[in-house]
């Protein structure tokens, strides 16, 4: 069996502009470090083997603030980043429909076979997420394992935990900044303990 705790990075400054990150990279804000700092404290009694982290810069400093003085490896994984929304990366949505506005509103209506300008669409986002949690469910059996990616990938992933498709409108009820999620998978028995847990996030705005 393996405990899988599953963790959304810390607030970023894109974030709070409302910009698509996608697999661009925007710093961790004061509150965004704080949010990380408090899952470190909630961690210091849970032992964990390792972390896996998306490769992008904001999943990996907040695995670093929840690693904390602890000996434990943090190791990345590409199929874990966010969903590559190509040429908008960086864009809030005003600014997409100015620039592009019929193919803003083919991605609405059908995201699933419409992708990003250069980027991906939510059939192939899904695909890569859900095939890198199969594979770390299959290389750390045995194990507990912390993974700290972002909305879009734990959207897949729980959705995948529940043997469902993610929904096209999936953006708007993502977990929270540093939000928690436990599974416990045997085999093919999938047991969802808690799902965007934010009680350790006391003093932090999300």
């Amino acid at each position: 069996m393996i405990t899988l705790y599953i963790t959304r990075h810390g607030e970023t400054y894109w974030n709070i502009e409302k910009r698509l990150q996608g697999q661009g990279n925007s710093e961790l804000t004061e509150n965004g470090i704080l949010g990380a700092e408090k899952l470190c404290d909630r961690f210091e009694e849970i032992d964990i083997d390792c972390i896996i982290s998306s490769p992008l810069k904001r999943t990996v400093h907040t695995s670093e603030v929840i690693r904390g003085d602890k000996n434990i490896p943090i190791f990345t994984d590409a199929g874990l980043m966010e969903i590559d929304v190509g040429d908008y990366s960086g864009k809030t949505l005003e600014e997409m429909k100015v620039s592009d506005a019929q193919t803003v509103e083919d991605i609405l209506n059908d995201p699933y076979n419409n992708s990003y300008p250069n980027g991906e669409n939510l059939t192939q986002f899904y695909n890569r997420c859900t095939e890198a949690v199969k594979r770390i469910i299959r290389q750390y059996d045995g194990k507990r394992v912390l993974i700290v990616s972002h909305g879009g990938v734990l959207k897949c992933i729980e959705h995948f935990m529940r043997g469902e498709m993610i929904e096209p409108d999936w953006p708007k009820d993502v977990i929270a900044n540093c939000g928690l999620a436990k599974y416990e998978i045997d085999e093919n028995n999938i047991k969802e303990i808690f799902t965007n847990d934010t009680t350790h996030l006391e003093g932090v705005i999300i």
